[in-house]
């Protein structure tokens, strides 16, 4: 008799087939060697499989456990398909009309069947013992709904390291903690690849009015509803956002998707110099995120997003830093890109 999944790794996907192989060949070759291996495709059981001990978690033959990969496609239009169906039974693949997030991930949620489950993106880069060791976190902190390690941001060809996402704890954190100190703090979430309780959703989907900053929505729902575990160790490298993403131009408003998520999860009784600092930094990130928004724009030729990008920093960013960003949208355009860009020299390029 074969265990039913005890993880499930969601990838969301959508018009990522060049990336998409490296992301799944880290996936179904996890380094726990356990003694299960993913489903079949429209197979209700994993198979068993041979497993030998590994030195990464100490589990030896019939002490794994078993883990499906299920990738949902968003509707891609290239060769997304192609790529997923040479993975055979190795990888669950579903293919969904376009709506965009979080359509996808939702589906992912619907067929998994894991107690735990791994939301991953589709180009992003996992080290071999990462399920094993989220595993064994979960495992040895039941109070914990999620799971969450150290991350490395890495260019978009994965060829050099930009920057290095340390968290300051080691194991058990409380929940409430955890969203003060990271998750409530800039506007982004710095813990994008964690691994959850699926019942802590209890019954609940991405809240689709977040859009693409849904994600960041679910990290601050659960770390309201119980404690986090921290492993000390960096398991995944994310690949920054390259010109194909569909987040690449649409950073103005995963800002103040990203931001409305955060004011509903500020705690009505947290202390009041850290609820101003915290506003603060919203402001400071919103002026730079407003800078690149634009820089973006006006190298696509998206002049009609101007009014939207100024509107962000208006209200969002700091006085000056509005007042910035509008006297830039109404100058001639090649002299505002020609600005910025000598301003992203100096400060660098938001995420």
């Amino acid at each position: 008799m074969t265990s039913a999944a005890k993880v499930s790794v969601i990838v969301p996907t959508y018009n990522r087939a060049a990336y998409l192989p490296a992301t799944l060949d880290m996936l179904t070759n996890q380094a726990f060697i356990c003694g299960l291996k993913p489903a079949a495709r429209g197979s209700i059981e994993p198979a068993p499989v041979h497993a030998t001990p590994s030195p990464s978690t100490g589990r030896g033959q019939g002490e794994g456990f078993a883990f499906e990969i299920i990738v949902v496609d968003d509707g891609s239009t290239d060769e997304t398909s192609s790529v997923v169906a040479k993975y055979g039974c190795n990888v669950r693949y579903e293919r969904i009309e376009h709506v965009g997030l979080p359509g996808p991930i939702n589906r992912g949620l619907e067929l998994a069947r894991g107690e735990y489950v791994l939301l991953t993106n589709d180009h992003d880069l996992y080290a071999p013992e990462t399920l094993a060791m989220l595993t064994d976190a979960l495992d040895a902190h039941t109070s914990a709904v999620l799971a969450v390690s150290d991350v490395v941001l890495v260019t978009p060809d994965a060829s050099r390291e930009v920057a290095t996402y340390t968290f300051p704890y080691r194991g058990l954190v409380d929940g409430r903690q955890f969203l003060i100190e990271q998750l409530l703090p800039g506007i982004g979430s710095i813990a994008p690849h964690n691994m959850f309780r699926r019942d802590a959703l209890q019954g609940e989907m991405l809240d689709a009015t977040y859009g693409s900053s849904c994600d960041v929505e679910m990290w601050l729902r659960l770390a309201s509803r119980g404690d986090l575990v921290h492993v000390p160790r960096t398991l995944v490298r994310v690949r920054d956002r390259d010109e194909g993403s569909a987040h690449f131009q649409a950073n103005h408003r995963l800002v103040d998707q990203a931001l409305r998520a955060k004011r509903a999860y500020m705690p009505a009784d947290l202390e009041p110099d850290t609820r101003r600092a915290i506003q603060a930094g919203w402001r400071r990130r919103v002026d730079k995120s407003a800078a690149v928004s634009l820089w973006r724009a006006l190298e696509a030729g998206r002049a009609d997003e101007k009014g939207a990008i100024r509107e962000l920093a208006r209200r969002e960013g700091t006085r000056t830093g509005g007042l910035a960003v509008d006297a830039l949208t109404r100058l001639p355009e090649p002299l505002a890109l020609a600005l910025l860009r000598s301003a992203r020299r100096l400060w660098g390029e938001a995420r």
